[in-house]
């Protein structure tokens, strides 16, 4: 259904639709009844791109990420996702202002959306690892579309997501450790972020893996690289003779593999993490990395933006969730594996 049809069965002209749509100009109240039913019964959704470029509106999506060049460069990848599909979309009247936080200093996050929000935002893209600041922003602007990427909140929240099930990640990195490491022994959990929801939910799932196999028991270190993290893991070997291997939650393994290496014990440690951050893959190219799992961080970014640019531009209805792939990474298949390959070309 067009306006022209819509024109066609009220009497009126094209133009007196629009005002009708748009709610300008005078229309009879007569009139207008009659256009806005025609418009209820054949459900009729105006075409709001053609819209959007007759009135020279641009689809503005603010994105709150932490420090772009922080913990190894992992969320630049999910910034380059972001990118790819702006360019994308950038003839389609769709732009993005992006902000960028420190996620060790309290506050951080919703110091950022403050200074987001001062300038016109029709959608939002929020990596929530500051749980308390996501609130927060969300709160100062509770009509405007969400979605959550690399983790969701734990709590009900109204955002959409584009989020890997940390759990099922966790639970998938327990089962690789157990073909690649089946000997009987204590598999240390890893943490560097203990509050981070991520972190504790793939913690959670790999010890539960763990705790359903003969065999397989779990202790859990906490490493702050801003400590003396490296004294840790050297009395962990001292007191638990038994290490079999090391479960790192995040993209940091390539620190806590190489420290391994160093102090003698990586024949003997099956070593997983995440990511397939440059850091990760050389040291996997080195043989001290035994698996990497990949939660497409670029592709994240890049569905994100679709997705928002579906429902403000198109009107279409925003996926509540998105559940990225559980991708593993071993060194067969590393060669064959580049990060940006996980982006298909998403058409409206």
């Amino acid at each position: 259904m067009t306006i022209e049809e819509i024109a066609k069965l009220a009497g009126v002209s094209t133009g007196t639709v629009d005002r009708v749509l748009h709610n300008r100009g005078r229309v009879s109240p007569v009139t207008r009844e009659r256009v806005l039913a025609i418009i209820k019964e054949q459900n009729f959704k105006p075409n709001a791109f053609a819209r959007n470029l007759k009135l020279n509106k641009e689809f503005r999506i603010g994105v709150l990420l932490p420090l772009l060049h922080s913990e190894y460069g992992y969320w630049n990848l999910i910034y380059q996702g972001i990118i790819n599909a702006a360019k994308e979309l950038s003839d389609l009247s769709v732009k993005i202002d992006v902000y960028e936080f420190d996620r060790q200093k309290g506050g951080s996050c919703f110091e950022a959306g403050r200074r987001m929000l001062k300038n016109p935002v029709d959608a939002l893209i929020l990596a929530p690892v500051c749980p308390d600041d996501a609130k927060l922003v969300l709160a100062a602007h509770p009509d405007i579309d969400c979605i959550f990427i690399d983790t969701s909140m734990p709590q009900p929240h109204r955002a959409s997501s584009v989020t890997q099930n940390p759990y099922k990640a966790g639970y998938l990195a327990g089962r690789m450790m157990n073909l690649l490491s089946p000997n009987p022994g204590t598999y240390a959990v890893a943490l560097t972020h203990r509050a981070a929801y991520n972190a504790s939910e793939r913690a959670r799932g790999f010890k539960e893996f763990c705790a359903r196999q003969e065999g397989m028991r779990t202790k859990t270190v906490e490493l702050n690289f801003e400590g003396n993290w490296g004294k840790i893991l050297e009395d962990l070997y001292v007191t638990t003779t038994d290490i079999q291997g090391v479960f790192v939650v995040n993209d940091s393994v390539h620190r806590v593999a190489s420290h391994i290496n160093l102090i003698g014990h990586r024949p003997k440690t099956t070593i997983i993490g995440f990511d397939l951050i440059v850091q990760n893959r050389k040291e996997m190219e080195n043989g001290i990395i035994d698996c990497l799992i990949s939660q497409r961080p670029e592709f994240q970014g890049y569905s994100a933006v679709y997705q928002l640019y579906r429902k403000g531009i198109l009107n279409q209805q925003l996926e509540k969730e998105t559940e990225i792939p559980i991708d593993i990474i071993l060194p067969e298949n590393l060669s064959s594996t580049e990060s940006m390959d996980y982006i298909p070309r998403i058409r409206s």
